[in-house]
């Protein structure tokens, strides 16, 4: 077996970055660190390849880049596909074009036709060039929302999704530290089709974004009054392509947080490049109050994630959950159907960590809904199990959203454009997100969810993770647990850590209880980043007051949360 020493020495001979090799000299008589960087290989999670850029394979770097690019070259040579070619992206964060180069110039050394978007652009857009190329594979070098320090790459294959098990696993197997690339390895430059990114956007908006429908005497049949909307790309990739789809959409533009309109990924001034992350927003919610606005949009920094703030009628900031945006989108989009409903059955999709309302939404609305493993390479398969089905909407609770299958991975940009319509088609009834909101709650129960998260070691998430499966709870805040759901051993051909717990109702009536009220935690490691998370839902089928019962409910999943938290990473003391 190769040392991490050993690795150490060929990586150091190969890295084509001045910075890390300059790291791995400064550092190698440090056995800790050494073992850090070199003891251990990245390993595809949820959504892709993630970590902190730096030397080794334990790290986003250049050489990682291009052991995963011919991993995937021979993986498509392997199944017949060489020759539909492959397609790379890249976003803006410090590193991803070489990494993004380095990789395509690999795939193209080894006889695969490769194109490359030619600058920083949207993930959405790479998903999209797949299907719209046919081509066989498609690599996007992105962290997405991950701390300003990590780096990634995502993979998508022939059919427009991310890779899925087993074939993540075949694509791991074929990385090979006992032979890495060096620069004699990859193909010139101009041996690679460069795509521009302006042509790039255009196609991704002509497909994937509804232009504005008129009726027969040639009235606009979509709102027209939409309100104002303050947008931010988190100094990300967004900005551009999401004026192009509103101005396709027939959208006013929407008015810019100026200082992140542009990329950059330092992400400066911002504590997190993650709009679930308390803080991130402030700017933007700041700008919309000076402007008299109600209404702020957000992507993540490669635009594949929607967040949404409204104020409410107390004139107070409220952002909208992950379930809540996803509840409207999805009667939004029902309500577009029209007679298109009796021509090909309506599909759906929502992954297990998410809310419940959708479901309950699709089966009064005769959609079919599926429930799906968490991350879109799970949410998108019911599409692909189901070719004759029209696609309505598919989401996960951490505010990603697919409102049109023209792209087959969550779309930030398609999605803030819907909801911008959406919210236009409300004011047209004099009301707003949250109002409609409180109809939904009204004709299918409250619904209250709620996430929490913990930064740990894998080790320590293993662990907690073998004391739940092993012991788990009897009662959660004096609630007993009335079945315990292990999602590795779930009857599922795709098993996944997940532990799903679901709580007995209370009857008592008592001013301070939630009665009546059912409940659900679910948790699992993350597959993007150290950390163990949770997700709690509570239902209340027949609600008195909303906001005195969504208050109360909240209150309670995050005791609920603490406690949970609390047992699970107990002192090891």
């Amino acid at each position: 077996m190769t040392t991490p020493a050993a690795t150490l020495d060929a990586w150091l001979a190969v890295d084509p970055d001045p910075g890390t090799r300059s790291s791995i000299e400064t550092n190698r008589e440090r056995p800790d660190w050494v073992e850090a960087h070199f003891g251990r290989t990245l390993r595809f999670g949820t959504a892709g390849m993630r970590g902190p850029t730096g030397p080794g394979p334990a790290c986003m770097n250049r050489v990682m880049a291009r052991l995963t690019a011919r991993a995937v070259g021979a993986e498509l040579v392997s199944s017949g596909l060489a020759d539909r070619g492959a397609v790379v992206g890249f976003d803006a964060r410090p590193g991803s074009a070489d990494m993004a180069f380095d990789a395509a110039r690999l795939i193209a050394a080894m006889g695969i036709p490769t194109a490359i978007i030619d600058g920083g652009a949207p993930t959405p857009l790479l998903a999209r060039q797949l299907l719209a190329r046919s081509a066989g594979a498609g690599l996007m070098i992105t962290a997405s929302h991950n701390p300003r320090e990590d780096n990634g790459l995502k993979v998508y294959w022939c059919d427009g999704t991310q890779i899925r098990p087993p074939l993540d696993r075949r694509i791991e197997a074929r990385i090979d530290l006992g032979d890495l690339p060096t620069d004699d390895d990859l193909a010139a430059r101009h041996e690679l089709e460069l795509l521009d990114v302006r042509s790039v956007i255009a196609e991704y908006v002509g497909a994937a974004v509804r232009r504005p429908v008129f009726d027969s005497d040639g009235r606009p049949a979509d709102p027209t009054d939409v309100p104002p909307i303050v947008y931010t790309a988190l100094c990300g990739v967004g900005s551009q392509t999401l004026g192009h789809a509103f101005a396709t959409a027939g959208l006013p533009p929407p008015i810019y947080v100026e200082h992140q309109r542009h990329p950059d990924g330092s992400f400066p001034g911002l504590p997190f490049p993650n709009p679930e992350e308390p803080g991130t927003l402030d700017d933007a919610m700041a700008l919309a109050s000076d402007e008299g606005i109600d209404l702020v949009l957000a992507n993540d920094p490669d635009a594949d994630r929607l967040a949404v703030a409204v104020r409410d009628r107390d004139g107070a900031w409220c952002r909208l959950s992950g379930d809540a945006l996803g509840v409207l989108l999805c009667d939004w989009l029902i309500g577009l159907e029209g007679h298109e409903r009796a021509a090909r059955p309506l599909i759906s999709a929502s992954s297990v960590v998410s809310g419940r309302m959708v479901e309950a939404l699709c089966a009064a609305r005769g959609i079919a809904h599926h429930r799906t493993l968490t991350g879109f390479k799970w949410i998108m398969e019911p599409r692909l199990a189901h070719p004759d089905a029209r696609w309505v909407f598919g989401y996960e609770e951490a505010l990603g959203y697919s409102v049109t299958d023209a792209v087959r991975d969550k779309d930030g940009i398609s999605a803030a454009t819907e909801f911008a319509r959406l919210t236009g088609a409300l004011a047209a009834r004099g009301i707003g997100p949250l109002e409609r909101l409180d109809e939904l709650a009204a004709e299918f129960g409250l619904h209250v969810t709620t996430a929490a998260s913990v930064r740990a070691s894998a080790n320590s998430i293993a662990a907690a993770m073998a004391r739940l499966r092993a012991n788990p709870p009897v009662t959660v805040a004096g609630r007993g647990v009335t079945r315990v759901t292990d999602w590795l051993d779930a009857g599922t051909p795709h098993p996944a850590d997940l532990v799903e717990l679901e709580l007995a109702p209370a009857k008592a009536v008592d001013a301070g209880d939630v009665r009546d009220t059912l409940a659900r935690i679910c948790i699992r490691p993350s597959g993007t980043e150290p950390k163990a998370k949770i997700y709690l839902e509570a239902v209340m089928p027949s609600p008195g007051d909303l906001r005195v019962e969504r208050r109360r409910l909240r209150v309670w999943l995050d005791a609920i949360a603490a406690e949970t938290l609390d047992s699970l990473f107990v002192s090891e003391e």
